[in-house]
Parts: structure tokens; C-alpha cells; sequence
């Protein structure tokens, strides 16, 4: 029997809702052996919240996490906005270049994060530079002389519901809750403020279409499906599309630390997963695994959702061949709405290839307009404009880059270029603003560049997106010497190493070309900027 599932207005009001309706149901599984039910999780969450309210955070407050994607970011994203405090969350693979540029700007009175991930030792870039940070509180999920013990901290009791109740009644719909930093549309970092309203809208269109997709294909049984929550919650995809979608649809929900395609499988057939969503990368990685037909996804598989990157026709039919026979393409940003248009189960592959993206989600207004911001008509290339209850109110702190980033009657200027059809449906075709795309990550080149250019014998650096067959792009960084200087192999290592040292692993070069010539020879554009597509043509051709 599927549930009817209200329309609340407040993000933490769905725990409570579900700890009231079923408060056994096992709400999060972790590992082999953790298991959080719906009450627990709503309990847990509670403490969670009179322990931050007696560290001093209360509402419009900031608390910055670096943690995967764990129980413990899913207690602290629910506790904060109980009292009405705002998480930043931030990528495990940040570096101490990324801390010092966002960190300052989120402004966070405590910094919630893991001694370190894989080889990327979190807490003790955190040390290094804590001086620069300002005075923040740190917890530590482990141990680290960083900060406090997380879990010693938590398993104490604060007598603090009285405040509690008062932080939740101080609140209304329009509160933000969550900041996602993103390359917004001018190629450098923004904050993007996302409220109780905005990811409740998204969540519950979501939900109900995946039911619905789902209901169509006669393989839903109840609305409380199992769900798998495995990107990274630095993203908008995981934190609001994954996790927010679990939270408010009651979903059983596998959280997973990581993605990872072996884990991600086995979840699938061990819990009859029946819908599956993610970046096309993640699908090219599922493919080329030597036994992924031993995990049988199309037996269990009823839903594959795609969003993030473009998709080729290769990618389509290899999923329909060998992953789930129904796939419909989503397209959103951080800024706009993590998804306002859907493509429907059915639609023409080959379409799909062509860069359609589906018709508007309701309540989605788009527009194409021209350099002007005058609209368009159909079948027109143009930057695609957004206004919808999904889109964000505002970059956070940022009153300059709102000017940019929205126009005059709140619409979101995504930097996308696309087109509409005469049925309502939008294509994409490209984009304006200078990012790379490295799977479902935005890296913006400036940031590589700034950072190399430390260096004292580079005069000039340009990272280059270049195509990659698995990842959608990588990074490639071409670097001219000073005048009178050449380039030793040490010097490339140290490029190397300081890029290896201050950013996150996606951003990092997987290949550094030294210009051959004077670097007053790189091709300039007419504004004296380095141009990229020359240097592309120049270089790209002749190397496989």
C-alpha cells in the first residue's frame, strides 16, 4: 500500500514524522551492523541538537563538516537545522588551499570533520593553518589534537529542551538551512544558500515521480522503498537529491561513505534496490567492470536516473543492454534546483544522445534569452534562465555575485546554453561559464592557476579540461616559464607537488605540458587573457 506522504514545511518535521508513523523501521543502515531506526533517529538528532545549542550555535549560525557521506553528516544536518543553524559541507578531498579560500567566507563557529581520508590527512591540514581560520571549535569524528572527541561529546546529557522547542518554533519555510559551495556562473567558488522550502520542493517532485516511474512499471509494492545514499554530500546530489529524498519519502536507506561501483552493486542485489540515480561517470565506470553481469542489475534495477554531465548514445544503450531498461536524463544546478526537468521513461535514446533533458518539473518556469536577457523563441540557442520554489534565494554573503548570478526578477542565470522545443522540452548544447568537469565535480581552472603561479619560475598557467572517456574530463595544466628560465623536471615535480598538497584529488593535473615556447608566444585573447580554445586545438590534436 503506498503512503500518502504530507506536505510539511520544515526539513526535521519528516524525522519526527517518521519516527511517529513507523518508529521501528530501520531508517538507516551503515556497514554490516549499524542499524538507525526511525526513533533513534529522531532521538539521536534531538541530543545532537541541545548539544550544539549549549556549544553556543543558534539559529543562522554556520558549522562547516568535512565528512563523508556518514550517519555522522546525516545527524549534524538535521541537528543544525533543529535550532535553525546552517551546515556548509565541504569535500573530504579538500586540501589546505581550498580550506583557507572557503572556510573564512562560511565563517563557522564549529568545524566538524575525520582525522583524515585515504591518504588525505584532513585534520592535520586543519592544524597547519588553524591560526588563519580564526576562532573556530573543532570535533573531531575519531581522534586528533585538532579538537574534541565527537563521540565523547555526544554521549553526554544536556538538559536543554526547552530551548530546543524554542529554536523550532522560531523558524518559518524560508530559513536556509544548507550552503553548497559550487563554481556558480562565473568560474570562481559560491556559496549557495538552499532553505527548508527549497529542498522540501525538490525532495517531494522527486519522490513522487520515482514512485510514480516506478508504480507505472508494476514493480513497487510500497512507498517505502530502500534507496541508496552514496555521494558525496558536498554536492547537491547527495546531500539534497539522495538524502533529502530518503528523509522525506521514508526511504530505508543504505548510506554508503563513498562511491565505489563493487558497493554500489552489491547493495543493489543484496536489498532488491529497484531505482538507482547518478552522473554519467559513474555509469561509464559500472560498464567497463569485467563482472558486472554477475551482479545481475537488471534484475533488480527498474529506474536508472541520470543527471550532472552530458550523455552520450554509446553510454544510453550500453546501460539499456546491461543496467535497467528504463533511464530518464535529469538537469538542474545547485543554484537552480538540483533537478527542474525530467526527461519520461520511454523517451527516444538517440534524443536523449541530442542533449534532451526533458520538460520542466512543475512549478519550473525556464527561459532562453540572449546576452541581452531577452527571451528567445523556440528552437534559439541561449542561456537558460530558472525561477522556481526549487531555486536558491541567494549566495550566501555574497550581495556582489547575486548582481551576476540571478537577474532583477529571480531568475537563476545557470551559464548553460540550450534551446526549447515546440512541446516545452529543453536541450542542452553547452555551456558559458569557464569550469571543468571531472565526473560529477566542478573544478574551476582559476583556482589551479592561482595556486601555480606561487611557483617562482612560472609566469603564466592555464588548466585545460580534456575529454576522457570514463571521467567526462580531466585536468591538463600548461605552464610558461619566467623570461630567461627553463623548466627542469624537478620544477615540473614541484608543480606537481604543490598541486598534489593544497587541492582536492580531482583537481589535481593528471598531466602538466611546459609551453615549448617563449610564454609571450601563448595565444592571448583580445581582453589579454590566455585562450584556451587555441591552446586546445594546438595541443589536443596530437596527443592520444
Amino acid at each position: 500500500m503506498l503512503l500518502q506522504i504530507p506536505k510539511l514545511n520544515r526539513l526535521w518535521k519528516y524525522v519526527e514524522y517518521w519516527a511517529e508513523i513507523e518508529p521501528n523501521f530501520p531508517t538507516i543502515r551503515f556497514g554490516k551492523h549499524r542499524i538507525i531506526t526511525a526513533r533513534e533517529f529522531n532521538e539521536k538528532t534531538d541530543h545532537l541538537a541541545k548539544i550544539f545549542s549549549n556549544m553556543g550555535i543558534s539559529k543562522g549560525d554556520s558549522i562547516v563538516t568535512i565528512l563523508p557521506t556518514t550517519p555522522e553528516f546525516i545527524f549534524t544536518f538535521i541537528a543544525a537545522s533543529k535550532i535553525g543553524a546552517i551546515t556548509i559541507p565541504m569535500d573530504k578531498e579538500y586540501k589546505k588551499a581550498d580550506f583557507k579560500l572557503l572556510i573564512p567566507h562560511s565563517n563557522p563557529k564549529v568545524i566538524i570533520t575525520i582525522d583524515k581520508w585515504e591518504k588525505n590527512k584532513i585534520a592535520d591540514n586543519l592544524n597547519e593553518i588553524k591560526e588563519d581560520l580564526g576562532d573556530i571549535r573543532y570535533l573531531l569524528v575519531g581522534k586528533h589534537e585538532l579538537g574534541e572527541n565527537f563521540e565523547d561529546l555526544i554521549a553526554k546529557e544536556y538538559p536543554f529542551e526547552r530551548e530546543l522547542k524554542e529554536f523550532k518554533e522560531n523558524q518559518n519555510s524560508s530559513d536556509t538551512i544548507l550552503v553548497v559551495w559550487t563554481g556558480g556562473t562565473t568560474g570562481t567558488p559560491k556559496a549557495v544558500e538552499l532553505t527548508h522550502h527549497n529542498i522540501i520542493e525538490m525532495c517531494y517532485i522527486e519522490y513522487l515521480k520515482i514512485i510514480e516511474w516506478l508504480q507505472l512499471k508494476g514493480t513497487v509494492k510500497t512507498s517505502r522503498n530502500t534507496h541508496l545514499v552514496n555521494l558525496p554530500v558536498s554536492h547537491v546530489g547527495g546531500t539534497v537529491e539522495l538524502l533529502g529524498t530518503g528523509i522525506i519519502g521514508g526511504l530505508e536507506m543504505i548510506v554508503q561513505a563513498s562511491w565505489s561501483p563493487w558497493d554500489a552493486l552489491k547493495a543493489m542485489k543484496e536489498h532488491h534496490i529497484p531505482f538507482m540515480g547518478g552522473v554519467p561517470t559513474m555509469f561509464k565506470i559500472l560498464l567497463s567492470l569485467p563482472d558486472l553481469d554477475t551482479y545481475e542489475p537488471k534484475k533488480y534495477l527498474n529506474l536508472v536516473v541520470l543527471s550532472g554531465e552530458k550523455v552520450s548514445g554509446e553510454l544510453l544503450h550500453g546501460i539499456k543492454e546491461r543496467i535497467c531498461d528504463e533511464i530518464i536524463i535529469g538537469y538542474g544546478s545547485t543554484e537552480a534546483g538540483a533537478e527542474v526537468t525530467f526527461s519520461a521513461p520511454g523517451d527516444n535514446l538517440e534524443k536523449l544522445a541530442q542533449g534532451y533533458v526533458g520538460k520542466p518539473l512543475p512549478g519550473v518556469e525556464l527561459k532562453i534569452v540572449d546576452k541581452e536577457e531577452e527571451e528567445l523563441p523556440y528552437g534559439e540557442i541561449g542561456e537558460i534562465l530558472v525561477h522556481s520554489p526549487l531555486t536558491s534565494k541567494s549566495y550566501y554573503k555574497m550581495p556582489e555575485e547575486n548582481k551576476v548570478g540571478f537577474t532583477k526578477t529571480g531568475f537563476c542565470k545557470t551559464g548553460d546554453l540550450g534551446y526549447m522545443d515546440k512541446d516545452g522540452g529543453l536541450y542542452i548544447t553547452g555551456r558559458i561559464k569557464d569550469i571543468i568537469r571531472v565526473g560529477a565535480f566542478t573544478v574551476l581552472p582559476a583556482e589551479i592557476e592561482e595556486l601555480v603561479l606561487s611557483h617562482p619560475k612560472v609566469a603564466i598557467a592555464a588548466a585545460l579540461g580534456v575529454p576522457d572517456k570514463i571521467k567526462g574530463e580531466v585536468v591538463w595544466l600548461v605552464v610558461g616559464p619566467e623570461l630567461g628560465v627553463q623548466f627542469e623536471n624537478s620544477d615540473e615535480e614541484e608543480i606537481m607537488g604543490i598541486c598534489r598538497e593544497n587541492l582536492a584529488k580531482y583537481k589535481v593535473p593528471e598531466k602538466i605540458i611546459v609551453y615549448p615556447l617563449n610564454p609571450n608566444d601563448l595565444p592571448i585573447t583580445r581582453i589579454g587573457k590566455v585562450d584556451k580554445i587555441r591552446l586546445k586545438k594546438e595541443l589536443l590534436p596530437p596527443i592520444d
